[in-house]
């Protein structure tokens, strides 16, 4: 099969497109045709060689795919630790995909949507609160602004771009952050130099979740400022997927394909490109131009 190689961590990574043996399930495995993996910062850092799972030069990213079921023929989605930049992979646990998503959307919403339901959730957002969310043009933003607007909130999608905030405007989506404003919750997929910041903008009783790190990581003593507004009893909240169980991460999955299915959320995919212009992926993702997921199409 045809897959994409991390060559070497040089210079920040080189992919190649190489020829590998097909892979083999083993017991309760499914073998799966790929016809879309999902490109993430994560992949971003492995092949940088920043990533502790993948140590060694040789392996082939991709954490989520979409495709076909060989034994089954069933459309499917998968979550992986590793291997969905090729032809075909080999997963552990699969969900099945409603008719409604194809498989590009399917992977548009994945790990994504996934990781922004939960920590929604773990924040406790309700109906009517204010949250802001950082980076909202980016895969974990664009679904988490998506979502707290249908929980009910009051949502601000923050985003340095002028195009993507016309976008996200589109999407129905408010980008006015006033300076002075301060909200209920804050969903931070970006981290960066200005976490501390962001951190004195919450209201009483409010909840930070940072759950990614986009923009690199804070300072040391970002969270300095907390002990200052003690009396305002802030939270804040650190979120990842990897703490989550098996049970929990196929219900999840199911919920998100549900209410994209319903029309209650949208799956958006910034471009789809061949499987061997997996550099190409890469550069688009590292720019910041992208708006949305963007697809490897083997």
């Amino acid at each position: 099969m045809k897959a994409i190689t991390v060559h070497s961590f040089d210079d920040g990574g080189a992919l190649r497109l190489v020829d590998l043996p097909d892979p083999v399930p083993g017991p309760g495995q499914t073998l799966i045709e790929v016809e879309a993996a999902g490109v993430g910062h994560v992949d971003v850092m492995s092949r940088r060689g920043q990533d502790p799972g993948f140590p060694v030069p040789g392996f082939v990213p991709g954490l989520e795919v979409a495709g076909v079921a060989e034994a089954t023929g069933e459309r499917v989605y998968a979550m992986l630790g590793g291997g969905g930049y090729a032809e075909w992979a080999v997963a552990d646990e699969v969900v099945a995909l409603p008719p409604e998503l194809s498989p590009a959307q399917a992977v548009a919403l994945g790990v994504n949507a996934l990781t922004a339901w939960l920590l929604l959730e773990r924040a406790g957002v309700t109906a009517g609160e204010s949250v802001l969310v950082r980076g909202a043009s980016g895969g974990v933003g664009l679904m988490a602004a998506q979502m707290a607007a249908h929980l009910g909130a009051e949502v601000t999608a923050a985003t340095r771009s002028a195009a993507h905030a016309g976008r996200l405007g589109g999407l129905g989506l408010s980008t006015r952050d006033g300076e002075d404003a301060a909200y209920d919750v804050v969903v931070d997929p970006v981290a960066g130099a200005d976490l501390g910041r962001h951190l004195g903008r919450l209201r009483p009783g409010g909840r930070y979740v940072v759950c990614g790190a986009a923009g690199g990581f804070p300072a040391p003593d970002f969270a300095a400022g907390l002990l200052g507004r003690f009396q305002h009893s802030p939270s804040l909240l650190m979120f990842s997927l990897s703490s989550v169980g098996a049970e929990r991460r196929r219900s999840g999955l199911k919920t998100v394909f549900d209410l994209a299915a319903r029309g209650a959320l949208r799956g958006v995919t910034d471009e789809v490109l061949p499987l061997a212009q997996a550099s190409l992926a890469h550069e688009r993702l590292e720019s910041g131009a992208a708006f949305g997921k963007v697809v490897l199409r083997p």
